[in-house]
């Protein structure tokens, strides 16, 4: 189940990417994705979901890291 409206869920991950990251780029050094550039925006939920299930999983990790 998605608890994003439309379009919440690249909001979400522009959220996490900034606050805990610096930004995408180094999110995906982090991570070790290999996109760079306008790659990562075309690949950014593909990653997430590759790596964490879903980007909800995604989002608990990093906010429940906060508490």
């Amino acid at each position: 189940m998605n608890k994003f409206e439309p379009g919440g869920d690249a909001k979400a991950i522009s959220r996490i990417a900034s606050e805990r990251y610096g930004g995408f780029a180094a999110m995906f050094e982090q991570h070790g994705w290999e996109e760079r550039g306008s790659d990562m925006m075309r690949k950014v939920q593909t990653r997430v979901k590759e790596q964490y299930g879903s980007i909800v999983a995604f989002v608990d990790h990093h906010d429940k890291a906060d508490q």
